[in-house]
């Protein structure tokens, strides 16, 4: 992973290198849906100071008029993965468990809120919005999309207004 600080004269890029532990197992059937997917990375601090790398696995779909003709394409949200930074060694290591956090990711920075202070965050959840829009739910991998059937999908890439803190 690179770094570059703005505020300093030295405008060289910093490396750190990022080990994964801790990997989850994942069952032939799931690990080829992954392959047929995209992957961002996506890294965030809690509140807390808590650093999360997450990965986020689209999926490409398109809808095909009774002719055959395509009639459109979007993105589907197909499931996260995240790691939490352990403090001393700097692994990061897989995790179901953020505990009373929510992540909340788009295409603009991604950031995290403690749940317990916003009534209606269901905590150690993903808020999700440009593949589709919704909420994952950590513990049990369930993604839960906030469209109702058969409503197209956002075409454009929608972001996340963080709340002043």
């Amino acid at each position: 992973m690179g770094s570059l600080h703005l505020n300093s004269n030295n405008n060289k890029l910093k490396y750190q290198k990022m080990r994964l532990s801790n990997l989850p197992k994942i069952p032939d059937a799931g690990r080829e849906m992954l392959d047929q997917c995209y992957m961002s990375k996506h890294l965030v601090e809690s509140p807390s100071g808590e650093l999360f790398l997450i990965n986020w696995y689209s999926q490409c779909i398109h809808t095909e008029e009774k002719d055959g003709e395509v009639e459109g394409i979007h993105s589907k949200t197909k499931r996260f993965m995240v790691f939490r930074e352990d403090e001393k060694s700097k692994d990061f290591s897989y995790t179901e468990d953020i505990g009373d956090v929510c992540i909340f990711l788009s295409a603009s920075e991604a950031f995290c809120l403690t749940a317990s202070m916003y009534p209606g965050l269901k905590p150690n959840s993903i808020y999700y919005i440009g593949h589709g829009l919704g909420s994952y739910d950590l513990a049990s991998g369930t993604v839960h999309s906030f469209y109702p059937p058969r409503v197209p999908m956002l075409n454009h890439v929608p972001f996340w207004i963080p709340s002043p803190l």
